[in-house]
């Protein structure tokens, strides 16, 4: 079975997922997505499977395949979970980062920095370009970290939140501004004050949480 195919079913299955074109909690329509991705059985059934292996799928016995639910308690846990893991790779970054990934971090930054105010103003239209560049700015931050370990889960972590993010997005009080968030992250990271980064990192992930308990979508 020709490896590209599957790969590209599992991008667009992932894409539809994260993006809620197949809603959290759906069943999956096997037929219809094969037809609608002219895929083989066998091709989508394999590709179901690695997204079952990253926790957007999930499957129930003599029922099929759904699209794994959304719930402020797993958000919590996602949170929580990255917070152990983000918190060390950033303050494990910022003590191993090089000049290299000064660079990288500062134009990660400028790009994600053109966007955000424009994402403020508008997140319906301007939200993809912002989540692209968010995780590059994340990705760039963390970077320097040694654990390649880490920086594998912290990846999955990641994904699996842009769910929330994109629900979020429209719903973030007046009183949280996320650029300063970024920027209070790289002025630490440049200044390599790694307790404080990871400090920073911890409350930029429970801001999120507490934007979601606040609007009261989740349940």
């Amino acid at each position: 079975m020709p490896r590209s195919l599957i790969e590209q079913a599992v991008n667009r299955l992932r894409e539809e997922i994260l993006r809620g074109r197949l809603p959290a909690g759906s069943k999956l329509a096997i037929d219809e997505i094969r037809t609608r991705y002219r895929v083989s059985g066998g091709t989508l059934r394999e590709a179901l499977s690695l997204l079952v292996s990253d926790g957007l799928i999930k499957v129930r016995a003599q029922r099929g395949f759904y699209v794994a639910p959304m719930s402020l308690e797993d958000m919590q846990d996602l949170a929580r979970t990255r917070i152990l893991l983000e918190c060390e790779a950033v303050r494990q970054s910022v003590k191993h980062g090089d000049v290299e990934w000064e660079m990288r971090l500062v134009a990660a930054f400028h790009r994600l920095s053109l966007v955000e105010e424009r994402t403020m103003r508008d997140p319906v239209n301007h939200f993809d370009q912002w989540e692209q560049d968010n995780r590059a700015f994340h990705e760039a931050l963390l970077s320097a970290c040694p654990s390649t370990w880490t920086l594998r889960f912290v990846s999955i972590l990641y994904m699996q939140m842009e769910r929330y993010r994109r629900l979020t997005s429209t719903h973030n009080p007046p009183d949280r501004n996320v650029s300063d968030e970024h920027r209070a992250l790289l002025d630490s990271a440049l200044a390599r004050e790694s307790d404080r980064c990871a400090d920073l990192m911890r409350v930029h992930i429970e801001s999120s949480i507490s934007v979601a308990a606040q609007i009261g979508l989740l349940r």
